[in-house]
């Protein structure tokens, strides 16, 4: 095609790209317009803008939150704020949705329950507005409840799930982790005789009751329901009163202590008869009931946190693969982007399939010692791998570590079946 025609026809490309472009921002912006028909918005307000919220519940404590730089409770108890629940009590208010308006212009609120009504929220922003958001009676048929704002007018109601939302005590906006530590500083985790620290990997290791290879993984999970463990709210101030005493005489099943910048704080948790789950923590005052999440995690053993797996090298990319087993050697290495065998190219996706295997390479359990004749040997990069047998029993262990664990029979099977099917590439393919 000729340099001008090809330019015409790329500009005319573009023009239709530009067009189809605008069509469908066009459709996306119509989606987002509120219909003719679709109830109106009671308030609006970017979530960013609000620094302060009241709650008033009919017969109840008012709850203040505020936000310096994290959300807080200010009333009835000054108090750290669930960041969850109270994120969800601002997405409410900032796009809050009428069910429908009801009447445009109401000259007396009162026989819709605003003489008293069941909810006051009253909203700060950081520009200097405020609204005041009021609940009045449920609907007749339950579904909904009636809602105005001060100095508007209007009549609307609201859902029921709406109002729900709004309804909160300050138990239900508290925050409730037992351990509220900071993750990103966390330096030592302690769970009865056992002891994790971070190595030089930013990786967790056990260093008590001794120092063996560490499962990272089952190690974060740990981390994580200690971290993530909360305390149930309830509104039942005489459940409340009783847990104390149910936690005295309570079993304990074990304690959590955990250090980062701020210092250290522990977590003991404890089961009654009635298998019900009690916690008493040092960052909170109070004993709590909570769920059975952490007291399981707290239950385990060192040899649910010891590293089964043999090779460590990951996803790397290994230059070298050597299987000795049972009298035969092979040995692959890397050539370019493909792999050799004694000089000659091979298949560099059988090559891939070993290294996978390899790399997956993991105990069932562990062993005292490695008994038996040396059966195998796997090297992969610098990392070896001993395999011993004993009668129709396999044992493995690093070369550099004198942990030792039993690995299946077929597992030892298929990787040597794996080496000696790595054959050279097929010419008929190339062509």
């Amino acid at each position: 095609m000729e340099p001008k025609r090809l330019m015409v026809a790329a500009g005319v490309l573009a023009l239709l790209a530009g067009a189809l472009w605008w069509s469908n921002k066009e459709e996306a912006n119509k989606d987002k317009k509120p219909g003719p028909d679709d109830p109106p918005k009671v308030l609006e307000i970017p979530q960013d803008q609000i620094a302060r919220v009241e709650i008033q519940r009919m017969g109840g404590e008012t709850v203040v939150l505020e936000k310096p730089d994290a959300w807080r409770l200010k009333a009835p108890r000054e108090l750290p704020a669930d960041a969850e629940a109270v994120s969800g009590l601002l997405s409410t208010l900032s796009v809050l949705n009428s069910d429908r308006l009801v009447d445009e212009k109401v000259a007396d609120f009162a026989p819709y329950g605003f003489q008293t009504p069941i909810l006051t929220v009253a909203i700060s922003r950081k520009d200097g507005k405020s609204h005041t958001l009021r609940i009045g009676s449920d609907t007749p048929t339950g579904s909904a409840a009636y809602a105005r704002l001060d100095g508007d007018p209007r009549l609307f109601t609201v859902a029921a799930f709406t109002k729900t939302s709004l309804d909160k005590t300050w138990r239900d906006l508290r925050d409730k982790r037992l351990m509220p530590f900071d993750a990103d500083s966390l330096t030592r985790v302690e769970t009865g005789a056992l002891e994790f620290g971070k190595n030089n990997a930013n990786n967790w290791t056990l260093l008590k009751p001794r120092q063996v290879r560490t499962d990272n993984f089952a190690a974060e999970e740990l981390i994580r329901k200690i971290r993530e463990a909360k305390f149930e709210a309830v509104n039942d101030v005489t459940e409340e009163e009783s847990w104390p005493r149910k936690f005295a005489a309570a079993a304990v099943v074990g304690v959590a202590k955990v250090t980062d910048k701020k210092g250290t704080m522990q977590v003991e948790i404890r089961k009654d008869k009635d298998n019900a789950y009690f916690a008493k923590s040092s960052a909170v005052e109070g004993v709590f009931k909570t769920s059975a999440e952490l007291g399981e995690a707290l239950g385990k053993k060192l040899d649910d946190y010891r590293n089964k797996k043999l090779f460590e090298f990951g996803f790397a990319e290994p230059d070298k693969v050597e299987v000795k087993q049972d009298g035969a050697s092979f040995v692959f290495a890397k050539s370019g982007t493909g792999w050799t065998k004694d000089g000659k190219s091979v298949e560099p996706g059988d090559v891939q399939q070993l290294i996978d295997r390899l790399r997956d390479l993991t105990g069932t359990g562990f062993a005292d010692s490695a008994t038996g004749a040396v059966f195998a040997e796997y090297t992969v990069k610098s990392e070896k791998v001993v395999i011993s047998k004993q009668g129709d029993k396999y044992f493995a262990r690093r070369a550099d570590s004198t942990e030792v664990v039993t690995v299946e029979a077929a597992v030892v099977a298929e990787i040597k079946e794996k080496a000696a099917a790595i054959k050279q590439p097929d010419p008929a393919k190339k062509q």
